[in-house]
């Protein structure tokens, strides 16, 4: 899944002499190359922080006085606000790229992140603006009040079961917002029902707001727990999430903004729940023609990668063109929240579709690939993975091809798999081929490899 491993072609078993030479060319000066972290299991790889310009002006501020008021990383508080737009328009709001195919404005969400790293404040921030607007939403008369086809159902609910979530979207059409903030095995349960063949296809379509059934989804992930939450099995569900696991930036809140910032986006998000239609008769934001051209050009642009991946990777930019339009209609509704009285929005214009764009792919594919990596990597960094726990184990400080393919992987490879695995080992620092006489009855020496005693000795 994800992985940056592409093993080229290197002497084989027959040329130990020029492997030596080759492997070693690239070596620092001790010998040693830099390990790299990203294949030992308690790795947080590097990624990139949320973009925020691409939001609209307003917001963008917002945000960054949200974040600094509830000491908590500015990324998880641009999810929450996606995921509150997603909420409040479901099927109510169907962004148009073509004749034949729109999407609704369903995201499902993940905030990775160990316990104290600001999730729980983050979602705060946005869920008490949520909050005023359901008020609203729930009156029968008077301003804001719910429009009949929407229903006056629950905006945002918490029961994860799929029977609770038909019924609140009984109530409210145009769908509702699954929110799970707290630390619980509520993927793991979602991967379950999704895995069921009774109960699966309507997760799908869930996602999909399709057959009177739209859920978005926001909730909170422990690194710890992605591999049990969501296996390499559960590639349908993965490749529908926009994942999210920010660095550690925490600082003292400087001040509390609560009471002036609050109040203007809960203003903001009503004037997107007041413009929501219902999924018979939604708000159509149509693709202008600059804009489809840059949607065209964007994902030619990113063809080869798509040709390339496989797996888990493979599903999840596959499904990137209507994430991208789906981020496209939020981002066009977020930016007409903020203007003066206006007729509601009708069109998506090639600079939101870019600022999508660049979103879905400088930000949430890396973030993708850290978490989703923990959970379900490619069948050759689990092997590999494998053979870092065996050496950690038996603490040698060189081992034989022979060693590797039989006890840590248990004779599930060949010796070519094998020396494939040692290149890659190789290459990320945790072993180097030991130099070693020709034996003295002649034949083949023994493929020896020391091990980096960093690994052994602080890891």
């Amino acid at each position: 899944m994800f992985s940056h491993h592409n093993p080229a072609c290197f002497p084989g078993e027959d040329a130990p002499g020029a492997l030596v030479a080759l492997l070693s060319a690239h070596d620092e000066p001790d010998g040693w190359r830099q390990i790299d972290t990203s294949l030992l299991e308690d790795y947080r790889p590097s990624v990139p922080a949320i973009p925020l310009n691409c939001l609209p002006s307003s917001w963008r501020g917002w945000v960054s006085d949200a974040a600094n008021s509830a000491g908590a990383p500015a990324d998880y508080v641009v999810q929450a606000v996606l995921a509150a737009v997603a909420g409040l328009s479901g099927t109510g709001v169907r962004v148009c790229i073509g004749p034949t195919w729109s999407e609704p404005l369903v995201l499902w969400q993940a905030l990775v992140g160990a316990a104290s790293t600001g999730k729980t404040p983050a979602l705060g921030t946005v869920s008490r603006p949520l909050a005023a607007v359901q008020k609203l939403l729930s009156r029968s008369d008077g301003a804001g009040a719910a429009r009949p086809e929407q229903g006056k159902g629950a905006v945002v609910v918490r029961e994860a079961a799929l029977p609770a979530l038909e019924r609140a979207v009984a109530a409210r059409a145009s769908g509702v917002l699954l929110w799970r903030d707290e630390a619980t095995p509520w993927l793991k349960s979602l991967v379950r029902e999704a895995g069921n063949d009774k109960s699966g296809g309507r997760w799908l379509e869930a996602w999909s707001g399709s057959d009177n059934l739209a859920v978005s989804i926001i909730g909170s992930l422990h690194p710890g727990r992605v591999a049990e939450q969501l296996p390499a099995n559960a590639e349908s569900v993965s490749a529908r999430f926009l994942f999210t696991w920010p660095s550690l930036s925490l600082r003292p809140s400087a001040h509390d903004g609560r009471a002036i910032r609050e109040p203007e986006a809960a203003a903001w998000l009503q004037r997107i729940s007041a413009i929501v239609g219902s999924p018979d008769s939604p708000l159509l934001l149509g693709f202008d023609e600059e804009a489809l051209k840059f949607f065209d050009r964007f994902f030619t642009s990113v063809t080869v990668d798509m040709r390339a991946a496989e797996g888990v990777e493979a599903a999840w930019l596959g499904k990137g063109r209507g994430t991208v339009a789906r981020l496209s209609g939020i981002l066009a509704l977020l930016d007409w929240s903020q203007l003066p009285a206006t007729a509601p929005p009708r069109t998506v214009t090639r600079d939101q579709v870019e600022a999508a764009g660049r979103l879905w792919r400088d930000y949430f594919r890396l973030h993708a690939r850290a978490v989703l990596d923990l959970g379900a990597p490619s069948n050759f960094d689990r092997q590999a993975r494998r053979v870092i726990r065996w050496l950690k184990e038996v603490g040698k400080s060189a081992i034989t091809r022979t060693e590797v393919r039989v006890q840590a992987l248990g004779k599930t490879v060949n010796a070519s798999r094998t020396q494939l695995l040692l290149r890659h080992l190789h290459d990320a620092g945790i072993v180097r081929p030991a130099s070693y006489p020709m034996p003295p009855q002649g034949g083949r020496p023994p493929q020896v490899w020391e091990v980096n005693p960093t690994l052994l000795t602080s890891m």
